[in-house]
């Protein structure tokens, strides 16, 4: 790889960083914003209805996540096995590289390819932790999301205890004024505490528990992924690969490279 070529990609890397965090920031943001809204102009019922309607659609929306990660696993492992036979078919890394769709397993092994036309050490522990990074990286989403979810539960807490604390200060002081607005300030302070007692319970059960075990089911997948990648280049491709180093090492190329 020349070295604009990765000054390019290091710059697009950059760039792609920047704007995820744009759109994460918009998007708190704006749903802090309407929140914020729906607390000063809407109705109680409202609010509780708002406030229930983000955490289900925070949840559903992290739960498609956490099902398209777990399937892209299954694919990968999948394909993995299928393409470790068709290098054994090919009995060449070359043509195998050119023919084989794109996968983690075939970029696993263009990057040891590289490794072996440039040295004779031909190790994969570094590109395993690295594979294991990006896609530890792919589930933190999910982990985020369980998080903000189980926060959203305990501001939705907070918000129905302030809604409480204004209705008994509502029915203190019709009481001290003889007013009949009495019923209203209850009615305000029961529907504080159901905001409180709803948005507790949704966040501890999406993000607490469903969540926190779906994050942990992925973790496993890419565990045992990165386990059959391991064996399978362990076993299948590292052997031919350092027998042709060790030949070409005889043979003077490398030495060459180093001139």
């Amino acid at each position: 790889m020349g070295t604009d070529e990765g000054m390019n990609l290091q710059f697009a890397a950059r760039a792609a960083n920047s704007r995820q965090w744009i759109v994460w920031f918009m998007a708190m943001f704006g749903t802090i914003v309407i929140l914020t809204l729906a607390f000063y102009m809407a109705p109680n019922a409202w609010f509780l209805t708002l406030t229930l309607l983000v955490i289900v659609g925070f949840f559903l929306a992290t739960l498609v996540k956490s099902y398209v990660d777990v399937r892209f696993l299954d694919n990968e492992t999948r394909l993995a096995s299928d393409q470790v036979r068709q290098l054994a078919e090919v009995n060449d890394v070359t043509r195998f590289l050119e023919i084989s769709q794109p996968s983690i397993f075939r970029s696993h092994i263009e990057s040891l390819y590289r490794i072996f036309k440039s040295h004779t050490e031909i190790q994969q522990d570094s590109l395993i932790e690295v594979t294991h990074a990006r896609l530890i990286a792919r589930n933190k989403v999910v982990e985020l999301f369980s998080s903000i979810l189980i926060t959203l539960g305990l501001i939705g807490t907070i918000v129905g205890l302030i809604m409480s604390v204004g209705g008994l200060s509502q029915t203190l002081e019709s009481s001290s004024s003889g007013s009949d607005d009495i019923f209203a300030g209850m009615l305000k302070t029961v529907k504080g505490l159901e905001t409180a007692f709803y948005t507790t319970l949704l966040g501890a059960l999406s993000g607490g528990v469903i969540l926190r075990i779906l994050t942990n089911v992925v973790d496993s997948a890419i565990l045992r992924y990165m386990a059959h990648l391991a064996e399978l280049t362990e076993v299948n491709v590292l052997p031919p690969l350092r027998r042709m180093a060790i030949q070409l090492e005889k043979s003077g190329y490398y030495r060459n490279l180093d001139s």
